[in-house]
């Protein structure tokens, strides 16, 4: 799917939508999570030297292929701190569990 769009310039994921269906009958769902899953495959091939070139995302630009390593920090970056929001998440809710065991009061016997 990856080599059917020219992503030699940034592309927005409507106008891959657009241009898949359009050139090749390609239906993505409308949160784009075919095309994300796509790009982490691709990515993956990327750093073991199987494609030639690595695909970034920016949220206000789109995708775009390159092997320029301040274009992939875009995304590399954002994925740094998205990961780090889910520790944090995750961590709240062991947390607030953890608390809540701890907390807990055995009133059957008490009358």
């Amino acid at each position: 799917m990856i080599n059917y769009v020219d992503l030699s310039d940034w592309k927005k994921m409507k106008d891959i939508k657009i241009e898949l269906h359009r050139d090749y009958g390609i239906n993505i769902s409308k949160d784009g999570r075919e095309w994300r899953n796509e790009v982490k495959k691709w990515n993956k091939l990327w750093s073991t030297g199987d494609v030639s070139y690595y695909i970034t995302h920016s949220n206000s630009k789109g995708y775009k292929a390159t092997v320029n390593y301040e274009e992939a920090k875009i995304a590399r970056n954002d994925m740094i701190s998205r990961g780090k929001s889910c520790f944090e998440s995750a961590r709240d809710c062991d947390e607030g569990f953890e608390r809540l065991n701890c907390c807990k009061l055995d009133l059957d016997g008490i009358r």
